[in-house]
């Protein structure tokens, strides 16, 4: 709520000339739904909506969208919002054809009329839109209700190429539309040509005698003429087609260009008669299909408003509501920080929450304070979230309604001797007559324009009634017994608005469980009326309100401190979320830094290892050849003595690899305790998986061994890679058969080099046709295949383009090219390293 509460209908109580109450417009199309659609401004709404809709039957659906009752048809519709809001935020985007009503023209031809070649040309682009929609939606399985709404789109492909060919963009009827009106086309212009050159000899040789009036050929009645002075007219024979208004000039056809014009004619002529039987005959084309058309129009309005709801449903910052059945035991009405669709700027939202426990609420405070507001925006989101439509706020929760009421404002009308206080009371008649367990009353300014009283008394009855009978209830007053009387009430709860303690500014904000104070004599005062009349006002309060009116001041403002420390908590509660995010985050990388680090490590020791081991190997060899050689006392002693320097250093060897065994068994270089996932626990040969920092999966060519360390295929190498760098487990491929597959996977295979295998992707979606590329180039590669064909298609060029791009980074591929003979520029060749 803001300051712009104003503008929408009685918003506080003025004067009783100038305001009229008006109850709920039913509605009888609706299977017996009442709604206050008009008091509750869903008109509005509605033209809010037809501003983002692109056709003309879209926008009449928008215009015409109404609440419904049954359940089905809300999810329905709702879902239909949402996945149309999800295509849009991820960069989708629909065609819905020319912004013209295609009805007439359709009607026209299904009755055998003759359509124009605009119109034609118009139904041809509402083909491609069809056909683009179509296609686009059938790659999208995220969204299944929009996905069957393409699906359901009639397939006019025949009839769109034989537009295509046969009108141009501006209407006309192309030369190959026909044979014949080609060959009728060649011979009109052929004779133009020749017609236009009679002429321009005449002109020329005309000019030269001084007969002409100007240098000009022009045409009269279909001819061609040269303008003549009308005193040089016996000078040159011909026809004369037309005389100037003033006389002075004479329009005629020179008798040398005659015969030929006559020919020019009669082509003209024939050419037209081909041209409307070309027109007839594409307009009969379009009248066999147009129940298909009919078909494809009214599927393109319902995506047209689906995208339309979801766009607004953007604007306006809005939730999907969630609709259920009533239930005794769970009927409930929620909404958290909603807001009035139609209010702009810095709305203040409201939060109310009624259940089977509480379905009376009553809102009191000051006059534009924001209760009228609030009871507007309850029933008007109730309204939308039975239409299908998203609504503004962070939470909704409905119950499904049989009627939505409302009595808000003053029907007082002269004519019909009703007053303020009757119209009021015959319009609450007419609610309770109507209003069911499963419906929203929502009531303005009970117990008004009569004795406060007996107001108040009839009001505390009609809320006991509703209540009675089960409804869910909001109603507004400014009498203090109402608020009592709910106060006491079981079942009922007060909620209130307020103003600025210092301003006096409304602040629309709206507090549940506590009742509001009027603000009547502050208010006068802050107006400057006189001190002395303030007073004594505050003399006639008893001095039991003024101890009222004192009490809920001070419940008010440790309210207010209240909600402010709550508003804190939360900022503080939400930063501290973030930065345990950004800790975790962190944490994270340090985690996956120390494992990386530490493996590099062990394989650095490992290396070390090795060459010690090698050194000590050698010693001992030489050890053996020296021992080989004693074969004699003489070189016993040098031998003894070779030997034991021998010894001491395969002792120290022997000792330096202790050394290092002893270190590796301690608990530092003890493998990192890495938790496996149930899927890591199941791996085994042939799955798949995603490796941390490589966007395509690799087969497992063995599952982990001791060390936590797992073997897998990369492109045509292998590697062991410890588990805890698998990321996830890759979808199951399907069959070979099922995806035109050209081998089976097989862990020891010939290599060969043979016929270029090939592989048909046309149909998959870019991410699944790239996954079975990499698997193909990989197993022709192990085969000793020198290249690979890959069926794309040509199509929109998407699928080409993406493996284009693709295989020019593969590491395995030199060279990717158009293939040749059939199929051209819809294959591609990738040949091998």
């Amino acid at each position: 709520m803001n300051d712009t509460e104003a503008e929408m209908p009685e918003m506080n109580n003025p004067p009783e000339t100038t305001i009229r109450r008006e109850t709920r417009t039913l509605n009888t199309d609706l299977g017996g739904f009442d709604f206050a659609g008009r008091l509750l401004e869903f008109d509005k709404v509605r033209e809010q909506l037809v501003n983002h809709t692109h056709t003309v039957v879209g926008a009449e659906r928008a215009r015409s969208l109404s609440p419904t009752l049954d359940l089905l048809d809300i999810a329905t519709r709702q879902q239909e919002t949402s996945e149309a809001k999800q295509y849009l935020d991820d960069g989708g985007g629909l065609e819905f054809g020319p912004d013209q009503d295609f009805r007439e023209i359709l009607q026209r031809a299904l009755l055998g009329g003759l359509l124009r070649g605009d119109e034609l040309f118009a139904i041809r682009e509402l083909l491609r839109a069809a056909r683009f929609d179509r296609t686009e939606l059938s790659r999208h399985e995220e969204i299944p209700l929009l996905a069957s709404i393409g699906e359901s789109i009639p397939e006019l492909g025949d009839l769109e190429r034989t537009l295509s060919g046969s009108i141009s963009p501006v209407g006309e009827v192309l030369d190959n539309a026909s044979p014949v009106l080609h060959n009728l086309r060649q011979d009109a212009r052929n004779a133009q040509n020749r017609l236009n050159d009679i002429m321009e000899r005449n002109l020329r040789r005309l000019q030269r005698v001084d007969v002409l009036q100007e240098a000009l050929i022009t045409q009269r009645n279909g001819r061609m003429v040269l303008l003549i002075k009308a005193e040089m007219r016996y000078r040159v024979p011909g026809i004369v087609h037309d005389v100037s208004d003033s006389g002075a000039t004479v329009f005629v056809e020179p008798m040398p260009a005659i015969d030929v014009g006559n020919r020019w004619r009669e082509a003209r002529l024939a050419e037209d008669r081909e041209v409307e039987r070309v027109l007839r005959q594409l307009s009969g084309m379009v009248g066999l299909s147009g129940e298909d058309l009919m078909l494809t129009l009214d599927q393109i309005a319902r995506l047209d408003l689906d995208i339309a709801k979801a766009r607004y449903s953007k604007v306006i910052k809005a939730v999907a509501p969630w609709v259920s059945e009533q239930e005794v035991s769970d009927r409930r009405l929620r909404l958290v920080r909603a807001r009035h669709p139609l209010l702009t700027g810095n709305v203040v939202p409201v939060s109310i929450d009624l259940d089977r426990d509480q379905e009376v609420l009553l809102i009191t405070g000051p006059n534009a304070g924001g209760k009228t507001v609030t009871l507007k925006t309850v029933g008007l989101l109730a309204i939308m979230a039975q239409a299908g439509l998203h609504v503004p706020a962070e939470e909704a929760h409905f119950p499904r309604f049989d009627g939505i009421y409302a009595d808000i404002g003053d029907q007082q009308s002269i004519s019909e001797s009703l007053s303020t206080f009757s119209s009021h009371i015959t319009n609450l008649k007419g609610i309770m007559s109507r209003a069911t367990v499963n419906s929203l009353v929502l009531v303005d300014e009970l117990g008004t324009s009569t004795d406060p009283e007996e107001g108040s008394a009839l009001a505390s009855a009609v809320l006991r009634y509703f209540q009675k009978i089960g409804s869910f209830v909001v109603g507004t007053t400014h009498h203090r017994g109402v608020a009592r009387f709910v106060q006491e009430q079981p079942g009922m709860v007060n909620a209130s608005v307020d103003l600025d303690p210092t301003t006096l500014e409304p602040t629309y904000h709206v507090t549940l469980g506590l009742p509001g104070r009027s603000y009547a004599l502050t208010i006068a005062a802050r107006l400057g009326v006189p001190q002395e009349v303030i007073d004594d006002a505050r003399t006639g309060i008893s001095p039991v309100e003024q101890a009222t009116e004192g009490l809920l001041q001070e419940l008010q403002q440790e309210r207010r401190v209240v909600e402010e420390l709550r508003q804190e908590a939360e900022i503080a509660r939400a930063d501290s979320a973030r930065k345990q995010r950004e800790l975790d985050v962190q944490l994270a990388d340090v985690e996956s830094a120390k494992a990386n680090l530490v493996e590099d490590s062990r394989q650095e020791l490992q290396s070390r290892i090795g060459g010690i081991l090698d050194r000590l190997a050698r010693a001992e060899r030489t050890l053996e050849a020296a021992e080989m050689r004693q074969d004699a006392e003489a070189r016993v002693r040098a031998a003894a003595r070779a030997e034991t320097e021998t010894k001491q250093q395969m002792q120290a060897h022997r000792d330096e690899i202790k050394e290092v065994q002893r270190e590796l068994d301690s608990t530092s270089w003890s493998p990192i305790d890495v938790e496996r996932t149930p899927w890591q626990e199941t791996l085994k040969e042939g799955d798949r998986v995603y490796i941390r920092g490589i966007a395509q999966p690799v087969e497992v060519i063995s599952a982990a061994d001791s060390q936590e360390r797992i073997e897998v295929l990369l492109g045509t190498m292998r590697a062991k890679i410890p588990v805890y760098q698998l990321e996830r487990k890759a979808d199951a491929d399907p069959t070979a058969a099922a995806q035109g597959v050209y081998l089976s996977r097989s862990s020891s295979r010939a290599p060969r080099r043979g016929p270029s295998p090939e592989l048909d992707l046309r149909g998959m979606r870019v991410d699944e046709a790239l996954s079975r590329v990499d698997n193909a180039l990989n197993d022709a590669s192990l085969d000793g295949a020198s290249s690979v064909r890959l069926i794309h298609g040509k199509g929109t060029w998407a699928l080409r383009t993406a493996i284009r791009e693709y295989l020019s980074g593969h590491p395995l591929v030199i060279s990717a090219q158009d293939g040749e003979g059939a199929g051209g520029d819809g294959i591609t060749v990738a040949e091998l390293e």
